[in-house]
């Protein structure tokens, strides 16, 4: 008898996850949206605020640039680092994000732009003020009220500032979601 209350009971169980898989495949088949995989986080080099995700990389030359290479970031990603100068001497390394977490500053300005056609206002983390590079934004909509680039505009992260997550997390002897096992 608890023979056949057992197979009774892994039958509807059985039965239970075959329809549950048939649901959530049928839900993930109507929903249609990829899943983005975010391959590494951008991180302050001073205090380890997120700036950034290696997803919003990308390549943009600036003319004025002294030179420019390419560095690998990630596994997948590897980005354009150009070194500019600014007209006082000093010389930065930088590479250039879509979006980027910056405090609100200064109005922009479009003197000594890197980027022809674009103005700029510096871009300093906004846990610990520590400069991080620039914000650009096309000159025609870089007025007054607009705070952060739109989608047409920038941002050029100044290498030496930031850290990827990745390399932080290769440092350590054993990542946390390890160590808590």
């Amino acid at each position: 008898m608890k023979c056949n209350q057992k197979h009774k009971l892994m039958r509807i169980t059985f039965i239970f996850l075959i329809v549950l898989l048939f649901v959530r495949g049928f839900l993930a088949e109507e929903n249609n949206e990829e899943e983005t995989v975010i391959e590494d986080f951008f991180i302050c080099r001073t205090c380890g605020n997120d700036v950034s995700v290696a997803n919003l990389a990308f390549d943009k030359h600036t003319p004025l640039a002294l030179s420019a290479t390419n560095h690998s970031f990630t596994d997948t990603r590897s980005v354009l680092i150009q070194e500019v100068q600014n007209p006082l001497g000093i010389r930065f390394h930088i590479f250039l994000v879509k979006q980027a977490s910056c405090a609100k500053v200064q109005p922009w300005t479009l003197k000594s732009t890197w980027f022809p056609g674009y103005a700029w206002k510096v871009c300093v983390c906004p846990k610990c003020d520590t400069l991080l590079g620039w914000m650009f934004e096309p000159v025609e909509s870089a007025t007054a009220e607009q705070s952060f680039p739109s989608v047409a505009g920038f941002y050029a992260i100044i290498f030496q500032n930031i850290i990827t997550e990745g390399f932080v997390n290769s440092l350590l002897m054993k990542e946390k979601a390890l160590r808590d096992n």
